[in-house]
């Protein structure tokens, strides 16, 4: 039997999580590293941390089959990206940029980018009125963009899907910074260095003086949990797991107060990758009557999709440790997207639906942490055309 418990994945040396660009030779014997590990990696270090603690009390080593069928229900549900600030106790949750904000040079103010519907056709390759039918941002400032810190503390994050104005000066989180780590290959006859194994990796400092980062997971496992230490990412860089409170996980208050009134439209935002069948199109979602009508998880009646604000796919991929091989490459939704939909019916989302929605799970592989969505309140526009 599975038991839910809430842990904390504390790295102390960095991580050094690559992405699938090879070595060599376009790589020039150097691997890059992700902005943030896979939750498929995650799921991999905590299974691994489970399984040792098994060999360790039965007194013998796990085979390949035996990963396979012993650690079968080990999933993963909600996670977080947490940092704690020097000199405070406790984690505050971290959240990807939302890809419907954008600030200008020498401005402060986060503008925010509500999808209209389209005044032009557009032309393309495959004929697919629903597509072309979904809402554009409107936008009629022509100043310079400006870049926007790619994680958010959870107080801005929570004020931008209340609607709120955020201001670029409470973006002051920063980032894990990047250091680049050499490594040799050494020869056991001659202690010499082996030229044709020199090579270079990034490597993800998770504490500086600002404070440190760490992973929140919602872990479901058969008795006893995880404990101690686990091995994470490549060179298998060591983190503690620490016990994390269940109340991080829970929808803000704040947030479920501001859908009380009602919304009527929702924005949808992606806060780990995101697989879909379709490539960027949710799950479930179909077209009929040039619009994309579907469902989504805990929400009564059919819902509309107008809008969908999607990055660039990220390749996912892994290493199977148990067989050898690497684990299929899937095209994933980056997090940070944003789909933005309507009650078919009219009616508006309520505060019951925001809750439902908060870090619920849509598209496939959910059950390794992928797909987890929260909810943010929309008014959407419709301005006369011209």
């Amino acid at each position: 039997m599975s038991t839910g418990r809430h842990l904390a994945l504390v790295p102390r040396d960095g991580l050094a999580c690559r992405d699938g660009r090879g070595w060599a030779p376009v790589g020039a014997g150097r691997a890059h590293a992700l902005d943030w590990p896979w939750p498929s990696t995650i799921l991999g270090a905590l299974r691994t941390a489970w399984g040792r603690g098994v060999e360790a009390r039965e007194g013998r080593r796990f085979g390949p089959q035996d990963w396979l069928d012993r650690t079968r229900e080990v999933r993963l549900g909600r996670l977080l990206v947490l940092k704690s600030r020097s000199g405070e106790v406790g984690w505050q949750s971290v959240w990807p940029r939302p890809l419907d904000a954008t600030a200008f040079e020498g401005a402060t103010e986060i503008v925010r980018l509500d999808p209209v519907p389209p005044a032009l056709p557009t032309l393309g390759r495959d004929e697919d009125p629903a597509r072309g039918a979904l809402w554009r941002p409107a936008m009629d400032d022509l100043r310079k963009p400006a870049t926007l810190p790619a994680w958010w503390p959870d107080e801005a994050f929570c004020a931008w899907l209340q609607g709120a104005a955020v201001s670029t000066r409470e973006l002051t989180l920063g980032a894990p910074e990047r250091r680049v780590q050499i490594h040799v290959g050494i020869r056991a006859e001659t202690l010499t260095a082996e030229e044709g194994r020199l090579f270079s990796e990034d490597v993800l400092e998770t504490v500086d003086r600002s404070g440190r980062w760490a992973i929140g997971a919602e872990l479901e496992a058969p008795d006893p949990p995880p404990c101690g230490v686990a091995t994470l990412g490549a060179d298998k860089r060591l983190a503690a797991i620490e016990p994390l409170g269940e109340q991080l996980f829970a929808p803000p208050e704040d947030l479920l107060a501001a859908f009380r009134p009602g919304s009527r439209g929702l924005r949808l935002l992606v806060v780990t990758p995101a697989c879909f069948a379709g490539g960027w199109l949710v799950d479930g979602f179909r077209a009929e009557d040039a619009v994309y009508r579907g469902s989504l998880p805990g929400v009564d009646g059919e819902v509309v999709l107008r809008a969908a604000f999607v990055g660039r796919p990220l390749a996912v991929s892994g290493w199977d440790l148990v067989t050898g091989r690497p684990k299929r490459t899937d095209r994933m939704v980056p997090p940070g997207s944003v789909f933005f939909v309507e009650r078919a019916d009219g009616r508006p989302f309520d505060a019951e639906d925001a809750r439902k929605l908060w870090l619920s799970a849509i598209g496939g592989r959910t059950e390794e942490g992928f797909g987890r969505i929260v909810p943010g309140i929309w008014h959407p526009s419709r301005p006369d055309p011209c």
